[in-house]
């Protein structure tokens, strides 16, 4: 559990280069950008966020996923309570601490988005009209409301949006790479440029408690391994297609590590209500996600964009460059199909080649998933053993609530 509770410890992920605006207090206990990450001219959907105030300005990082629609942190866009983040009342040592609670957001004129790597005073910013937040979470804890969306005052013409993941929700052990703009050290210079870090890992979905009543997860959100800082808040969990699944919110202020995102299938029929107001007030076609898929019955390779389009026990995974009905037991894996590399689901065994083009004049050979019956035959594949690595993240999350207690203390002394 010591992973878990280092949200209890966490600060929120954005940098603020001058003056306190659009984050949390202790933000500045350590400055680092996608930890061990490159420099990324290829994410140019992931957009820099400058917040404005009269006493100097932050930074965040959100993810373009309409032409006049970027999806970012809620606390990139208000204030929120507290000296730490904290998700439930509890007490310790004779001390109460309260849930952080997010104010009412800034004024849209507050708020500049670039999708430039680097943010500099060339750069080509869009005005925002509109900052939405989920309804009925002002004055209400942060913890699993952590999101937000803000409406450009011009549609964005030189990037394809990124696709939000709304349909799936996010698995342990779910590969992805976190995208920001956060600073490169622990002087906070470097902050400003946009960069990347692959092969990161979900460690927990989910509701997670350090101790009975002391929530440090809520169910709304998941958490990773490592891999972000700060300036990278409101930043996106890119999947293996790109779909963004999780907006970072916070994490390990001194270490960079436990970094805990918000879930974007969480909060999928207040996007799409969004998007389809974002889509009229820009007079574009709205994207296809604004709609919900159809449940339907499909059998291993069909495409699809969500489990309930898969026959029961089969679930909607990436496999090549497309979501298909699949297995995550290896030892199940059908005739034509084998596991992964890594393990983790059945995909079409390479070595037979895919059937021809329609109308090629070639028949399809016969059996296999590709020869027009219906995957009988089980083969052996391998098999994953899940549990140890599900429950490293939670061994990972737990000895920080005293920690975070006790220094509260010794800053009120």
């Amino acid at each position: 559990m010591a992973r878990i509770v280092a949200a209890l410890r966490a600060s929120l992920f954005c940098t603020v280069p001058i003056a306190l605006f659009g984050c949390a207090a202790d933000v500045a206990q350590t400055s680092q950008a996608i930890f061990g990450g490159v420099d990324d001219a290829t994410h140019t959907n992931v957009v820099g966020i400058v917040i404005q105030g009269g006493a100097g300005f932050g930074t965040c990082t959100g993810s373009l996923i309409a032409p006049n629609l970027v999806l970012t942190a809620r606390h990139c866009v208000s204030e929120v309570s507290g000296d730490g983040i904290v998700c439930s009342r509890f007490t310790q040592n004779g001390v109460t601490y309260e849930p952080s609670l997010s104010a009412a957001p800034y004024n849209a004129g507050s708020f500049l988005v670039t999708t430039d790597q680097f943010i500099t005073m060339r750069s080509r910013f869009y005005r925002v009209l509109d900052v939405w937040v989920p309804d009925n979470s002002t004055d209400q804890p942060m913890c699993g409301r952590d999101i937000a969306l803000l409406r450009l005052s011009t549609s964005v013409q030189t990037v394809a949006p990124i696709e939000p993941r709304l349909d799936i929700a996010p698995r342990v052990n779910d590969i992805f790479t976190a995208s920001g703009y956060g600073a490169t050290n622990a002087r906070g210079s470097g902050s400003g440029s946009r960069r990347m870090r692959e092969g990161l890992k979900v460690e927990h979905v989910g509701l997670a408690q350090a101790r009975p009543g002391l929530t440090v997860l809520t169910q709304e959100e998941w958490l990773a391994d490592t891999g972000t800082c700060q300036g990278d808040s409101g930043g996106p969990a890119l999947d293996e297609l790109g779909a963004v699944f999780g907006i970072l919110s916070r994490g390990d202020a001194r270490s960079c590590s436990s970094p805990v995102y918000t879930r974007v299938d969480s909060y999928a029929r207040w996007i799409r209500e969004r998007g389809r107001a974002a889509a009229m007030a820009g007079g574009y076609t709205p994207p296809t996600w604004v709609e919900p898929p159809q449940a339907r019955s499909g059998v291993i390779g069909d495409e699809c964009r969500t489990d309930d389009q898969c026959d029961v026990p089969l679930q909607c995974l990436p496999i090549g460059t497309a979501r298909r009905c699949t297995t995550d037991d290896c030892t199940a894996c059908p005739t034509g199909w084998v596991c992964n590399e890594a393990g983790r689901m059945c995909i079409p065994d390479p070595a037979i080649p895919p059937p021809p083009p329609p109308d090629s004049g070639v028949s399809a050979p016969d059996g296999g998933p590709d020869g027009g019956s219906t995957p009988g035959g089980m083969s052996g594949g391998c098999s994953v053993n899940r549990g140890a690595q599900r429950s490293s993240g939670l061994a990972a999350l737990a000895g920080l609530a005293i920690a975070f207690a006790a220094s509260r203390r010794r800053r009120a002394r």
